[in-house]
C-alpha cells in the first residue's frame, strides 16, 4: 500500500500490520541528451507499483526521494544535486518517521549508484535503532540475473529502456548522440564517468560527467537501441526478485 493514499486512520490500522517499509529512491540528474532528469526516482517508483499489485498487503510504500548525490552532473542543466549530507539527513528522517510508528524492516530501491554511501549510513543508524535496512541497485541487479543487461552504463541502453518501459514520452530518441568519451592524455582513456584506463589497469579519477562523458551517457550499450519491451523485461526481473526476497527478509528479525 502507498502511505501517501491512506488517512492517518487508515496508516495506524495498517501499520499494525507490520509490513515491511518500501522506499524508492534516485535522482534529479541528466541522463545523456534523450533521458529525462527523472529516470533514477521514475524507475524506483514504477518498480514500487509493481511490487503493490504483487503483495500489498505485505508492504508499506513511502512517498519516492527524487533528490540524491549528484554533484559531478551539476554542469548539465537541470541536475539538482542535495549531497551526501542532504540525503543521509532525509533518508535517515524518513527512517527514524516510520520505526517510531513501529516500523522495523526497509527495503530501498535505489536508482542511483551515487547515493549508495548515504544509504550504508542510514542502513547502519537503522541497524543500531534496533531495525533493518537492505538496498537494491535494481540495473545492478538485472545485470546479475540476466546476461543480457550485464554492465550496463549511465544513461545508455539498459536505462534508456527502462525508461521507455515507464514513461516512454520522457524519452527522446530522437536526440541520441555519439558517447564520444573523453581521452584526458594519449595513454588515459575514460572507462566509465569516473574511472579511467591506463596500460590495462583502471584508476579512479573524480571529475566533472562532462570531462569524460561529454555527451552525458556512458556505457557499453548505445541508447539508440532502446526498447520498451527490453525495459519491460528488466523491470519485471527486479519486481519479482524483490517480491521472493521479502518474505525471506522478513525472517532475519522477530
Amino acid at each position: 500500500m502507498f502511505l501517501e493514499r491512506m488517512t492517518w486512520k487508515q496508516a495506524g490500522e495498517f501499520l499494525k500490520k507490520d509490513p515491511v517499509c518500501i522506499i524508492p529512491i534516485g535522482s534529479t540528474e541528466q541522463h545523456g541528451p534523450q533521458c529525462a532528469l527523472g529516470t533514477d526516482f521514475l524507475v524506483p517508483r514504477n518498480l514500487a507499483e509493481r511490487l503493490e499489485k504483487m503483495m500489498s498487503d505485505e508492504i508499506v510504500i513511502v512517498p519516492t526521494i527524487p533528490y540524491g548525490v549528484c554533484e559531478y552532473h551539476m554542469s548539465f542543466p537541470g541536475t539538482i544535486n542535495i549531497g551526501l549530507d542532504g540525503l543521509q539527513l532525509v533518508l535517515g528522517r524518513v527512517a527514524s518517521a516510520m520505526m517510531s510508528h513501529g516500523i522495523k524492516r526497509f527495503v530501498v530501491l535505489n536508482g542511483h549508484g551515487g547515493n549508495t554511501p548515504a544509504i550504508q549510513k542510514v542502513s547502519l543508524d537503522v541497524y543500531h535503532a534496533g531495525g533493518i535496512m537492505a538496498s537494491v541497485d535494481w540495473w545492478s541487479l538485472v545485470g546479475q540475473l540476466d546476461e543480457h543487461f550485464r554492465a550496463g552504463g549511465h544513461g545508455d541502453r539498459i536505462e534508456t529502456s527502462a525508461m521507455l518501459a515507464v514513461c516512454p514520452e520522457a524519452v527522446d530518441l530522437s536526440l541520441c548522440m555519439p558517447m564520444n568519451p573523453g581521452r584526458p592524455t594519449e595513454e588515459i582513456s575514460a572507462k566509465y564517468i569516473q574511472v579511467i584506463s591506463f596500460h590495462g589497469g583502471t584508476v579512479g579519477l573524480t571529475r566533472d560527467t562532462k570531462e569524460l562523458a561529454p555527451s552525458g551517457w556512458f556505457g557499453p550499450y548505445d541508447p539508440k537501441d532502446a526498447t520498451a519491451e527490453e525495459g519491460e523485461d528488466m523491470l519485471n526481473i527486479a519486481a519479482n526478485y524483490v517480491k521472493d526476497f521479502i518474505p525471506e527478509f522478513r525472517k532475519m528479525l522477530p
